[in-house]
């Protein structure tokens, strides 16, 4: 198993400060999310050659290796030039990866949920240009249906993925959407087992986790109302409702033996302080921590 954070609060800083802070914070690994200088979401590839050689440069200096590359790309938009578009941000992208040396691309459906059928089909379309490409150079595709996606569910996510009948795709299971993922709310707001159904359901199709904590959407009160907002936060551990015993006890049932992510967007202010709070939990939870 493999600890891992993203660098989405640090993607202002340059890029030994984000090596050097994952660092100090107590990581070996880091998801390189989104940057307006190496892959920006949505747009196409930044990184010059002597931007390459500084992230290498940056985890050799500093002991921190790329376990997987972030990407936004619209490939389920049923906008066939936006579509295309993000397919060849795709390639792109792979290309970063191979040249990074990093093996994993973790993305999300993207689409509208309004449109199931016309994000499936742009999806397909999109991989049907992708994902040889990532076989071709061994890197595996990790995807989550974020909360607004044409696919939101996280079983469904499973079974999309496991109807491709390929290695190279898997699911990530990303806990702060959790109650958007599935389940159903119960008279006192609650979701019963979320997490535990599509842990135990996904088994070894599932093979990356984004871990962060949200509250419970009765919770959260937006002024003005905004109807069909997917309304959901990246907190550190224990500031929202998840409940981790059953994530943790999850992992353990199904054997997990992927990539733990952190996944906190919310503290830019003091983001040492949030990674170390959130890879002490995480040691804790898992009985001692593990090797990395």
């Amino acid at each position: 198993m493999k600890i891992a954070t993203d660098t989405w609060m640090l993607r202002p800083h340059p890029i030994d400060t984000v090596f050097s802070t994952v660092r100090e914070a107590g990581f070996e690994y880091l998801e390189l999310s989104p940057r307006p200088d190496v892959m920006p979401s949505y747009g196409g590839r930044r990184a010059s050659k002597a931007k390459i050689t500084e992230i290498a440069q940056a985890s050799k200096a500093h002991g921190v290796g790329i376990v997987s590359i972030f990407i936004e790309q619209a490939w389920g938009s049923s906008e066939e030039d936006i579509r295309q578009a993000a397919v060849s941000y795709w390639k792109q992208t792979i290309q970063l990866a191979v040249d990074l040396g990093c093996d994993r691309i973790n993305s999300e459906f993207t689409g509208r949920p309004s449109a199931p059928q016309a994000g499936e089909a742009a999806m397909r379309r999109s991989l049907e240009e992708v994902l040889p490409l990532a076989e071709a150079e061994g890197i595996t595709l990790a995807l989550e249906p974020h909360p607004g996606d044409w696919l939101e569910s996280g079983i469904g996510a499973v079974d999309f993925i496991r109807g491709l009948q390929s290695d190279n795709v898997t699911y990530l299971h990303c806990v702060p959407h959790t109650y958007y993922l599935t389940g159903v709310e119960d008279e006192r707001g609650h979701f019963e087992h979320v997490n535990r159904d599509i842990i135990t359901y996904a088994g070894d199709t599932m093979d990356h986790v984004h871990l962060a904590d949200t509250l419970l959407p009765g919770r959260t009160f937006l002024n003005p109302g905004s109807p069909g907002v997917r309304n959901h936060q990246h907190l550190d551990i224990g500031q929202g409702d998840i409940d981790w015993d059953e994530v943790f006890d999850a992992l353990r049932e199904v054997a997990f033996d992927g990539v733990l992510s952190v996944a906190v967007f919310r503290h830019e202010s003091r983001v040492t302080q949030s990674l170390t709070h959130n890879l002490r939990i995480i040691r804790e939870r898992l009985e001692g921590g593990v090797d990395q």
